[in-house]
């Protein structure tokens, strides 16, 4: 009993406390932002409206980065080892995604039901959306991200062996990088793509955002030691860094864009491995970060349902009243998310339990 205990204890990967607060808050960020880009408020004419809000739209590369660290921290070794059971690490995949995933497309079609989504919708259950020439599928708006996500799961055991060693590591996000470039200037041009088409829909654009987590994952021993001796020295570097992604100029959708922000990233990712933070490691976040997301992915259908009992501008649309009222709103948007995803996770496990104990009575009759 003691030698299964130990090897649970070897075998289990570390978890990394201050990852859940960057999660949380990139969660709650995009939820922010997605609220701003869908009401009227009149609160333009300063930093926080203007360029702050509206960048959090950028934090799904933070969430995809981590993505591909938590993979590399879960999965990378035993890849590498060969010792996945392949058939059931991908129904793992889809037992933990598509029943909830799923659950939101069915409202989702019962609000706005038509051929055109189901078609979609059809497809999205499939959780291969990321596929589509077009990644921009609008039943359950957001889940382009998930699409792109879910490919990768699919694509992991040959990213494992990018992730081999460090220096292939590296040429590979050089390459990916190169790929970036190559999709800018060449391939996303009105030849290849609908106008609809929005890049970082697609899944070789958003290559190089993995590749960075396994990285981080790679030299984490390094950037451990280096955060636990000089860890204000690292929040400072990425506290400036900060700074300068918002003073740095650089069009949107542009490999000057996306590597800053990939920079960007990648440093906040090593000080969340590195530097065991009080404040991204709190219980708060830790429980947000659980549920991250179930709440990203049903953000738009609470937000619909806030908007349509007309909750939006209860204090006024310009000025405090309307500060007022878009924190309002965005607090709102967030408690009924949370009370979605615990009562939808309440209604599964009493489901499950009332399965378990009809099952064994109707065995037993035979």
């Amino acid at each position: 009993m003691n030698n299964k205990n130990q090897n649970r204890t070897i075998t289990s990967p570390e978890h990394y406390s201050s990852i859940d607060g960057l999660r949380a808050l990139s969660c709650l960020g995009i939820i922010a932002m997605h609220i701003l880009a869908n009401t009227k408020y009149e609160l333009s004419g300063n930093f926080i409206w203007d360029q702050l809000i509206p960048s959090f739209t950028w934090l799904v590369y933070l969430f995809i980065m981590i993505s591909g660290f938590g993979m590399c921290a879960g999965y990378l070794s035993k890849f590498q080892n060969n010792t996945v059971n392949l058939d059931a690490f991908y129904k793992r995949r889809y037992k933990k995604i598509l029943p909830y995933f799923g659950f939101l497309i069915l409202i989702a079609l019962v609000i706005e039901h038509s051929a055109e989504s189901f078609y979609e919708a059809s497809v999205e259950l499939t959780l291969l959306h990321g596929l589509l020439p077009n990644n921009a599928v609008s039943v359950i708006g957001v889940c382009w991200t998930l699409g792109v996500i879910f490919l990768f799961y699919l694509l992991f055991p040959a990213f494992s062996v990018l992730m081999k060693t460090k220096k292939r590591a590296w040429i590979a996000l050089g390459l990916s990088l190169w790929l970036n470039y190559v999709c800018e200037k060449h391939f996303f041009s009105s030849y290849f793509v609908t106008d609809s088409f929005v890049p970082r829909h697609s899944f070789i654009y958003c290559i190089p955002l993995f590749i960075g987590g396994g990285l981080i994952y790679l030299y984490r021993d390094s950037i451990q030691k280096i955060c636990k001796n000089y860890r204000w020295i690292v929040l400072a570097v990425c506290v400036a860094a900060t700074v300068l992604w918002y003073i740095i100029p650089s069009k949107i959708n542009t490999i000057l864009f996306f590597i800053k922000s990939l920079i960007l990233f990648m440093l906040w990712l090593s000080y969340a491995i590195g530097a065991k933070s009080r404040i991204l490691s709190c219980r708060p976040m830790r429980f947000l970060s659980g549920i991250s997301m179930e709440m990203y992915l049903a953000q738009m259908i609470i937000f619909r349902l806030v908007e349509k009992l007309h909750l939006l501008y209860l204090f006024g649309n310009s000025g405090i009243g309307g500060w007022i009222s878009y924190i309002f709103a965005f607090i709102l948007t967030s408690a009924v998310l949370i009370i979605f995803v615990q009562c939808y996770k309440l209604a599964v496990n009493l489901i499950g339990k009332f399965i378990k104990n009809i099952v064994p009575k109707k065995q037993s009759n035979y």
